[in-house]
């Protein structure tokens, strides 16, 4: 009977593997591959996070008495080395490491020896992931900020320079009233002003910080917690020490609705832009820098780039779906699921921020065709309800007035009720 296939390692040798929590028993190989699977690749995003809170906890080991001078000053060294090296890039999180906290332990060790086994007193991988994850949606969120200011002015920008324009307003996709290009344009705009907005609320679920809540239920140590808070930019320790561990993926949603809300945004602009430049509508044209060609049809010359937004868009709304997926009904404390929050968190954040620098791009480069505007303006339907509601101010009943141009609109009407 052949023995069962197992999964792809990540390891030169996952047999030889030895994790941080070894006891020096022997552990499947397959079972580290599959606990462990891309985990150590996702960590890369983390690891310049992981640097400086492992400075944060030296420090604040230091000054609970926790960490002898010497010890310290190794440490400090060992991780300010570790950091030179990373932007540098000589140092990463490898295929042979677990994650990236056993990726900072090993490069520790290489670079101080037996000093760097001092470093993880008083913490658990639980709190460090988190802590990290805090940190890095906490520098996400102001990136996003300016993302969507731009995004803002771009289309501010727009109704400036070309507002006036007419420019058909849409019920069900057919012409309904009159509106502007400014019209338009500064919806967006409000729209990009209130997913700012929206960002203080997953901003406070980012406000303290998780280190020293252990792997859940504290660590009986004389800590500094607050210290290492303050270092770290946070308002203060997360208490209780049990919040840490309940609310893990809380955070990691609030801040994915946030991406989710202007995903949506941008998936209606490439939508809207999509069908404007398209020859049945003929609104607006694309640069030919904007677009691609067809590999078989000489003449085309296609809007990719609007139907790429659209698509990495819905797959942002996707992502909150997963991360969701990963952690909700869970019982209370730590859960090996929670290691499935990084994917979809990092995933959506990278089409998103992606995806909104080159639409803040697009718009501008924008063609907008103010003769075909005008000639759709002089569509009798458009101005319909301008007329009925003159008559009705005139003193004719609305009711009677909208019957007589809804007759007059639609020859086939008087067959049909209302």
């Amino acid at each position: 009977m052949k023995p069962p296939v197992q999964p792809d390692s990540a390891f030169p040798d996952p047999s030889a593997f030895q994790p941080l929590w070894d006891r020096g028993e022997a552990v499947d190989p397959g079972m580290i591959c599959f606990t462990i699977g891309d985990d150590w690749l996702q960590d890369r995003e983390l690891l310049p996070l992981e640097l400086r809170a492992s400075r944060a906890h030296a420090d604040g080991l230091r000054r609970a008495g926790l960490l002898e001078p010497e010890d310290h000053a190794a440490l400090r060294r060992g991780l300010e080395v570790l950091e030179r090296e990373h932007r540098a890039g000589r140092f990463q999180v490898g295929p042979g490491d677990e994650d990236v906290h056993s990726a900072v332990e090993r490069g520790l060790r290489e670079r101080i020896g037996e000093a760097a086994l001092r470093l993880h007193l008083g913490r658990s991988r639980n709190e460090q992931v988190q802590t990290d994850l805090f940190l890095w949606m906490r520098e996400r969120l102001s990136v996003l900020a300016a993302l969507l200011e731009a995004m803002r002015e771009a289309h501010a920008a727009l109704a400036r320079r070309q507002g006036t324009l007419p420019l058909p307003g849409y019920t069900h996709l057919r012409r309904a009233m009159p509106s502007t290009l400014g019209d338009w344009s500064l919806a967006f705009a409000a729209a990009w002003e209130q997913d700012r907005e929206d960002l203080e609320l997953a901003a406070r679920r980012l406000r303290r910080c998780p280190l020293g809540s252990g792997a859940g239920y504290g660590v009986p140590l004389p800590l500094d917690r607050a210290g290492v808070a303050r270092d770290l930019g946070f308002e203060g320790p997360l208490e209780p020490v049990t919040a840490a561990q309940h609310g893990r993926g809380r955070a990691e949603l609030a801040f994915l609705t946030v991406l989710e809300g202007a995903a949506l945004d941008l998936e209606k602009l490439a939508v809207d832009l999509w069908l404007f430049s398209s020859a049945e509508f003929g609104f607006v044209e694309l640069p030919a820098e904007w677009t691609t060609g067809s590999s078989l049809m000489p003449h085309k010359r296609n809007p990719d780039i609007l139907e790429l937004l659209r698509a990495r868009s819905r797959q942002v709304v996707s992502e909150r779906g997963a991360l969701l997926a990963a952690f909700q009904g869970l019982p209370s404390g730590y859960h090996r699921d929670f290691q499935l929050l990084k994917p979809p968190l990092f995933r959506a954040w990278r089409s998103l921020r992606d995806g909104l620098a080159l639409a803040a791009r697009l718009l501008p480069a924008l063609g907008w065709k103010e003769k075909v505007l005008r000639t759709v303006l002089e569509d009798p339907g458009l101005h319909a309800t301008a007329r009925l509601l003159e008559e009705a101010r005139q003193g004719v009943p609305f009711r009677e007035a909208y019957r007589r141009h809804a007759r007059s609109a639609s020859p086939d009407s008087s067959s049909r009720s209302g």
